[in-house]
């Protein structure tokens, strides 16, 4: 069988890093996908070529630079490697660790210290800092997967960058104790081709591995989109149906949970006063002002029109009631400001307990619903919170 030699090897990772580049800049350009983030590694792609294309063929530079325009493309490939994962993990670390790193590597490399001879950068540093660049990959894919399901997932995704460290830093080791030794990674001998055969394992499994993190962040945007309302990223009627099933489940286990229905007052007359993007204004202002006074867990729905729902998990009826006149009041205090001028506004709520022997919250959705109406027939801008038998009677005879 035909057993290829690094220099070849070398030439095949290059053509892929050359290529990847390209479906880089495209997500850029052509798609506006990740853009910052796909412009660092394209540039990061692009750098890694000229180190790769020839290793051996320092005539291919001008004068006597040698390896320098290699070492330092391949050093500078490996920071904006790390750049862009940074940004496509959406980690709100900062670029001064990476900047640490290649900084001092390039200015060791260009002291030449740890060099074996004067007439070329020195390689240690290089290799060094190359690693710690790689390994911070495979950090920032850890830090910035935890969104991602499952676990496992994450951790074979940042795999690939681990094991290019380890093995930079096996280079590193040889270059510090093996005699003769030279090269960045393999210099076209036969006996160095199985560092090239896994370097450009790792070079399709790391190209691999941050497609299918733009895929996953793809599909987790569009699963989000289906489930939130367009206008007040709230979440949507089927989304809050499904949320509300949960808790009823939960509920028939004996946990105890609320639900809050809110419809805001007068909201025609701010449509035909003030037209309809004030209206639209009004309710991302209800909103703004709902989620202020919420915790973490509880979730915000709109059912449709100027009608939202809430969920209070693990609420009593009684503090849920608390929690609707806190936002009650918070809306009366906080004028919707359109075009220089305040728009009063308030709503009316209406309170119920998550009930028993309802699995789909019909009856909890009817009761809140029918405390709203009582709260507006009693003048709007209130509370209505009931005993759950006695609405059952009312709405049983209303019926």
């Amino acid at each position: 069988m035909h057993s290829f030699d690094a220099d070849t090897l070398a030439l095949v990772t290059a053509v892929i890093n050359g290529f990847m580049a390209i479906v880089w800049l495209l997500m850029v350009r052509s798609f506006r996908i990740a853009p910052t983030a796909g412009a660092l590694l394209s540039g990061a792609y692009a750098l890694f070529v000229p180190s790769l294309l020839c290793l051996q063929c320092h005539s291919w530079w001008p004068g006597s630079l040698g390896l320098w325009p290699q070492s330092y493309s391949t050093l500078a490939g490996f920071a904006l490697m790390s750049l862009g994962v940074r940004r496509l993990m959406r980690l709100r670390q900062r670029w001064g660790d990476v900047a640490l790193i290649a900084g001092s590597a390039g200015l060791l490399m260009l002291t030449g210290a740890f060099a074996k001879s004067g007439t070329g950068p020195s390689l240690l540093p290089l290799v060094l800092g190359s690693s710690l660049l790689s390994i911070a990959c495979a950090r920032d894919v850890l830090s910035g997967g935890r969104a991602l399901q499952p676990a496992w997932l994450t951790a074979l995704l940042a795999l690939p960058f681990l094991l290019t460290g380890l093995l930079l830093l096996l280079r590193a080791a040889s270059l510090l104790w093996l005699p003769g030794a030279g090269g960045f990674f393999m210099q076209g001998s036969l006996d160095r081709s199985t560092l090239a055969w896994l370097y450009l394992l790792m070079t399709l499994l790391i190209a691999l591995g941050l497609v299918s993190i733009v895929v996953m962040r793809l599909v987790a945007r569009i699963h989000y989109m289906t489930q939130r309302d367009p206008l007040t990223n709230a979440l949507n009627r089927r989304a809050i149906a499904s949320e509300l099933r949960t808790l009823q489940a939960q509920v028939e286990r004996g946990q105890r949970h609320s639900l809050v229905m809110i419809d805001v007052d007068h909201f025609k007359r701010i449509n035909d006063q003030f037209g309809h993007a004030a209206g639209d204004a009004a309710l991302l202002h209800l909103v703004a002002v709902l989620q202020a006074n919420m915790r973490e867990l509880d979730r915000l729905g709109r059912l449709g029109g100027e009608e939202f729902c809430l969920l209070l998990p693990h609420t009593t009826q009684n503090d849920a009631g608390l929690v609707a006149q806190r936002m009650c009041v918070a809306l009366r205090q906080q004028s919707l400001q359109w075009l220089g001028a305040p728009i009063a506004m308030t709503a009316s709520f209406g309170v119920a307990a998550c009930q028993p022997h309802d699995s789909q919250g019909d009856t909890t959705l009817a009761m809140a619903d029918w405390l709203v109406y009582r709260a507006k027939s009693a003048g709007r801008d209130r509370v209505c919170v009931a005993d759950p038998e006695a609405m059952l009677g009312r709405m049983v005879a209303a019926t």
